[in-house]
């Protein structure tokens, strides 16, 4: 399984030390166990010396400090995979088709995540690794030792052996569709605990929270009800363990006593090995039931890490030098190959020339954007970048050319400064004179600590008009040829918006410049305007042209108003 291939090799070394000092520690404790039985025999018969006592003490001792040791290995491990696991969904998120990633909700991709990164860290851990360090060397050890004192006893605990498994199996059946079943209730309760945390407004405003609380409750007594019952055949399974052990153990003391001649050395011995033979295929079934419930979570999270993935973000033709030219001939796509977005769409974008695409909703202008950013492909005609065909170019390396900023102007939990030039060393008058052209000086100026002022998760300190200024600063700091502005500047208001945008045309100039703006006034500037309509342009010039025309640019300049 690739998933796990890649985990195991990452932390291959810490996995094998961890597995080295359990089987170490197992061996260690078994062992002294022997020696325990010498120093009952030799004081039985009077012939005890001083060395198996030093022996034995030495053995307790080393494992002592092994067992300290051994938490080194197990938290690296734990966390390691566990987090290991996690990545993964972010290095998928890399590479993964953008259509394939619109199907996923977040709030469901998140639950996938971090269950299938749970179950897998659980697989490896608390199966397999389990299995290796602890189960099967406790038993081989256990077998071995009871070998050595008496070899009739190791048929006794293969009967034993065959006991547990008929037993075991009746039982585990029922424990796992117990768990099975609240696996899906747990999946019902995070499904309705995570909408409730994400739509506050909409639940609150229209009184849904009443009926939520209620459906929670409802699947809480539901998993709690399971685990009870889960709790319950445990406890049997449990005990009829014990019983097994017990009843072998009267076996073999009662066969001692009337059949052997074995030492009480011996018999001690042999009765306290045989509850570590039969403890590993007691835990080693409980730990196979959830094995299996987590290969079943652990499937959903590959469902996910499978998806197609977009082969143009590391392949294609590598752009030396990007000029900025972009040209649209005759482009059609439609969304899921049924509804026709753009119909044999042409146009072209001239280098260092700035653009604006206006349309009512639905126009096509946002899906113009994606096929230029290489997120969605087009069905026909020819997307050129530079004379070269978009769907042939390296995305990767295209994206080191392109600036793509939204209306939600994402702002990390971090300093002004971080959010504004990142991990450039850029001169403070330089970043304040930027804070000008967006107008964010007054801003700025409040600020405690200035430009190591932490802004919060999220930009929580800040309006969305000023979180999208400073996205729109981050523009001055940028290499990029080409840029996008989409909807960049909604959240501000008239005065604002009219004043940063001519900075922006003015001071970026020399690159290509496309903007989608709702308020047409904020765009009379640039050096032309595609208006679109069902996916097709209805006209075009600049900004007093079209007003001049008296058409459909007109209709929606009135409309804005």
């Amino acid at each position: 399984m690739k998933l796990f291939k890649e985990v195991i090799k990452t932390n291959m070394k810490m996995i094998v030390f961890y597995v080295l000092i359990g089987i170490t520690i197992n061996f260690l404790n078994l062992y002294a166990v022997t020696y325990y039985q010498k120093i009952l025999d030799a004081f039985q018969f009077k012939t005890l010396t001083i060395m198996p006592l030093v022996i034995y003490g030495i053995l307790l001792i080393i494992s002592t400090i092994l067992g300290y040791i051994e938490n080194y290995p197990e938290q690296q491990v734990k966390n390691k995979l566990y987090l290991d696991f996690k990545l993964q969904s972010l290095k998928k998120m890399k590479t993964i088709d953008y259509l394939e990633y619109q199907k996923i909700g977040t709030g469901k991709l998140s639950q996938k995540v971090e269950d299938g990164a749970t179950a897998s860290r659980d697989i490896m851990v608390d199966f397999w690794l389990k299995l290796l360090r602890w189960l099967i060397p406790t038993a081989f050890f256990s077998l071995f030792f009871i070998y050595r004192v008496k070899k009739e006893y190791v048929l006794f605990v293969f009967l034993g052996y065959v006991l547990v498994v008929i037993i075991s199996n009746v039982l585990l059946k029922r424990l796992y569709k117990l768990k099975e079943k609240i696996l899906l209730n747990q999946e019902f309760l995070n499904k309705h605990l995570i909408r409730g945390f994400m739509e506050l407004v909409v639940f609150r405003t229209n009184k849904k929270y009443d009926t939520e609380i209620k459906v929670t409750k409802e699947g809480i007594k539901n998993i709690v009800d399971g685990k009870t019952k889960i709790k319950l055949v445990h406890e049997i399974f449990f005990s009829a363990f014990s019983l097994i052990v017990n009843i072998l153990q009267i076996v073999v003391l009662g066969y001692a006593v009337f059949k052997s001649n074995l030492s009480v050395g011996a018999v001690v011995t042999v009765i306290s090995l045989l509850g570590k033979a039969y403890e590993p295929i007691a835990i080693f079934n409980v730990e196979y039931v959830d094995y299996k419930l987590n290969k079943v979570t652990v499937k959903k999270y590959i469902e996910f890490l499978d998806l197609k993935d977009d082969e143009s973000l590391n392949e294609g033709l590598i752009l030396k030098k990007v000029i900025g030219n972009i040209e649209f001939k005759n482009v059609t796509y439609a969304y899921n190959s049924e509804k026709t977005i753009l119909n044999k769409l042409s146009f072209k974008i001239k280098a260092n020339s700035s653009v604006a695409l206006v349309g009512e909703s639905g126009s096509g202008k946002s899906t113009i954007i994606k096929l230029i950013m290489g997120l969605i492909k087009y069905d026909q005609g020819n997307i050129l970048i530079d004379e070269q065909e978009l769907s042939k170019i390296n995305l990767g390396l295209f994206y080191d050319n392109v600036t793509y900023v939204s209306q939600e102007a994402p702002i990390f939990d971090g300093t002004l400064r971080e959010n504004l030039v990142f991990d450039k060393d850029v001169d403070d008058e330089k970043i304040v004179n930027v804070l000008k052209l967006v107008c964010l000086d007054k801003f700025y100026e409040k600020l405690e600590n200035g430009l190591d002022t932490e802004l919060g998760e999220k930009g929580i300190r800040m309006s969305g008009g000023e979180r999208q200024r400073v996205a729109l600063a981050r523009l001055f700091f940028d290499d990029s040829k080409i840029i996008i502005l989409d909807e960049a500047t909604s959240a501000m208001d008239n005065i604002t918006e009219k004043a940063v945008m001519e900075n922006i045309l003015k001071e970026l100039k020399a690159k290509t410049l496309i903007v989608i703006a709702h308020r047409l006034e904020t765009i009379k500037d640039v050096d032309n305007i595609y208006v679109l309509l069902d996916g097709a342009i209805k006209e075009q010039g600049k900004y007093a042209e079209l007003l001049a025309q008296n058409g459909y640019f007109t209709k929606l300049y009135k409309s804005a108003k």
